[in-house]
């Protein structure tokens, strides 16, 4: 009698275990049909070194609804070239290495109008083709990782100068980034692998990897969860049940710590000096670490920062900029987060070059996308332009 009872509810645990892996699997595929992972991460390879890179010769389309969609194709080394990419120069070229995220890398533009190609275009207007500019930006990069490619890939191409664009969101990509640090055996920055966390295997991002139904539930019940523990559950319910965004709550909290929920804390009008500091001294570590390392290299370097379109006019960025609880008709300033870096720039003796007011020079023009708030074609004129016209720049290329 007890071993059938035994055999009985042996067979009804496999049989509901089977149901509900049945009912998984389905999740799974319905998952896959349904959704595609955002942004840049729809064309990204992970990488054991560089976090994530760009295949060789990719193509897609980048679209955002109602600003650009458009499609692309990267060159031999994943770039936005247009052309091929080759270590060798010739021993009259003067080469610019340019790094950066998305902005750099040329979102919602062909790679013939990103700034890179337009300044390669200024740098040569003599006819002689001396210069040569090249595009390494990838997207959702940041000091850290541009530090990694730069020593490990940019550097082949023997750079004369590397002009770094920083970028405001860059502050918060180094806070995701840093825990996947890999380290050689004298401590050093070997790499910066996704599958790692703090030196062990990271066993979620590899279901995260694998799975695109815990991908959604880690971006919107987990995320849930973490809204939760930033503003606490009565609030959380509060804000739910008078049908306020939640995340609006936490971005526009001066005081708690939010750079996980806010890209925009390095220039977050009023917002708590130490918590700015506290994470902007980990990007200005990784800036200061590329500094270091071009200096050993006897290489040349250039800062630059430009801002966003809620901080160049009420206009542009109209309709994106909500999203990160930036009100509609505002402008709003920069400046205190611009004079944090302007000063750790003079401190380290960096080269700096700051676009913002070149971009409000032209805040009347098109200058961002309306939704996606990338730049648009004249706003990667205007940058190239105020990049070959700064003294700074000039001085550099002697």
């Amino acid at each position: 009698m007890k071993s059938h009872i035994l055999r009985n509810t042996i067979v009804v645990i496999i049989y509901n275990l089977a149901i509900i892996a049945t009912f998984l699997l389905a999740c799974e595929l319905y998952a896959r049909h349904v959704y595609n992972y955002p942004g840049a991460a729809g064309f990204m390879t992970r990488d054991s070194i560089f976090h994530h890179i760009p295949p060789p010769y990719c193509k897609g389309r980048m679209a955002s609804k109602d600003d650009f969609d458009i499609p692309f194709t990267l060159n031999n080394k994943g770039m936005r070239g247009p052309s091929d990419y080759v270590y060798d120069k010739n021993k009259d070229t003067f080469r610019v290495a340019i790094l950066g995220d998305s902005f750099t890398f040329g979102m919602g533009v062909d790679s013939r109008q990103t700034a890179s190609v337009i300044l390669n275009k200024l740098l040569n207007s003599s006819g002689k083709n001396r210069y040569e500019a090249l595009n390494f930006g990838v997207c959702s990069y940041s000091p850290l990782l541009e530090y990694i490619y730069l020593t490990h890939e940019a550097v082949k191409y023997n750079p004369d100068l590397v002009v770094l664009m920083l970028d405001e969101s860059d502050v918060q990509d180094d806070y995701f980034y840093e825990p996947h640090i890999v380290r050689d055996r004298e401590g050093n920055i070997a790499g910066c692998d996704p599958m790692v966390r703090n030196g062990r295997a990271d066993i979620w991002e590899w279901c995260l990897k694998h799975s695109r139904l815990l991908y959604i539930l880690d971006q919107k019940m987990f995320e849930s969860l973490r809204k939760v523990q930033a503003i606490g559950f009565g609030n959380y319910i509060k804000n739910k049940l008078r049908k306020k965004r939640n995340k609006q709550e936490i971005i526009l909290n001066k005081d708690i710590d939010n750079v996980r929920f806010d890209k925009f804390i390095m220039h977050r009008e009023g917002k708590n000096k130490d918590v700015v500091m506290r994470h902007w001294s980990r990007t200005a570590n990784y800036i200061k670490m590329i500094k270091e390392y071009l200096d050993r290299k006897g290489i040349r370097m250039v800062l630059v920062v430009y801002p966003y379109g809620h901080q160049v006019s009420e206009n542009q960025w109209a309709k994106g900029r909500s999203y990160w609880a930036f009100e509609r008709n505002k402008v709003y300033d920069p400046t205190e987060g611009f004079n944090i870096i302007a000063d750790f720039a003079r401190l380290n003796n960096i080269d700096f070059i700051n676009l913002y007011s070149a971009f409000r020079l032209h805040k009347d023009e098109p200058l961002f996308f309306n939704t996606d708030g990338h730049w648009t074609v004249r706003a990667h004129e205007v940058a190239a332009d105020a990049i070959f016209a700064d003294d700074v720049f000039k001085r550099n290329l002697q």
